[in-house]
C-alpha cells in the first residue's frame, strides 16, 4: 500500500472543543487513544480507501486532548464521508507544553524546555548565523532558542512556559541542527541560573 497524507475538516461542538472529520469513505484506524493530547500537524489515524492507505493529520489552529474516538476500542472502523473519527476538548497549545514538561521533568531537580509541537528543529536563522543559544548561555523568559519547520512554515520556539523559571542556564541543545523532534522532545536540558 502507498501512503499519502490528508488534513482532516473539522466542526465546532457546542461546549467548546472540536470534532475531526472523515474525508472519505474507508477504513479508519486511530493511533491515538482517549485522554491523549493532539496538536496542529499530529498523525491520528489512517483511513484506507480502496487499498491506498493516507495519513490523517490535525489541521491548523487544532490543539487538545481527544476524549472519545469512533469505535471505541476497535482498531479498524468503517466510516463515511463527514463521519465524526475523533473529539477535540479546547486546551491552547500552552497546555499542551505545560504538561509535557511536566512528563519528561520526572523528578524535582530536572528542568527542560520541550517541543511544543513536532517539527525539524533549527538552532540558527540561516546556515551562516551564529545558533539563537548555545550550551552554557543564560537563557531568559521570551528569548527565541531556536525555530521548528511545521508544513514547510518556521516557528520561533520561544522560552516560556509555566513551571520554568524567568532564567535557566542551558546545560545542553538535544536535537541536532535539521533533527526531527516529536512534541514534547526536549530541546534544551536546563540549570537553575543564581
Amino acid at each position: 500500500m502507498s501512503a499519502s497524507s490528508v488534513v482532516l475538516r473539522t466542526r465546532s461542538d457546542e461546549g467548546g472543543g472540536s470534532t475531526l472529520l472523515a474525508p472519505s469513505v474507508g477504513v479508519f484506524t486511530s493511533a491515538v487513544s482517549e485522554g491523549e493530547l493532539v496538536a496542529a500537524g499530529q498523525v491520528v489515524g489512517t483511513i484506507a480507501v480502496l487499498g491506498v492507505l493516507q495519513e490523517l493529520r490535525v489541521p491548523d489552529g487544532i490543539a487538545g486532548r481527544i476524549t472519545r474516538r469512533i469505535g471505541d476500542r476497535r482498531s479498524r472502523v468503517p466510516v463515511q464521508y463527514g463521519d465524526a473519527l475523533l473529539w477535540v476538548s479546547d486546551a491552547s497549545v500552552r497546555d499542551v507544553v505545560v504538561e509535557a514538561i511536566a512528563e519528561s521533568a520526572g523528578g524535582q531537580d530536572a528542568l527542560s524546555f520541550v517541543a511544543p509541537m513536532s517539527g525539524r528543529f533549527y538552532s540558527r536563522p540561516s546556515p551562516t548565523e551564529p545558533p539563537f543559544i548555545q550550551a552554557g548561555d543564560t537563557v531568559k523568559h521570551g528569548q527565541t532558542v531556536g525555530l521548528l519547520e511545521v508544513m514547510k512554515t518556521f516557528n520561533r520556539l520561544v522560552y516560556q512556559g509555566d513551571g520554568l523559571p524567568e532564567q535557566a542556564m542551558v546545560e545542553k541543545v538535544v536535537p541536532g541542527e535539521g533533527a526531527d523532534v516529536v512534541r514534547g522532545d526536549a530541546i534544551l536540558l536546563l540549570g537553575r541560573s543564581s
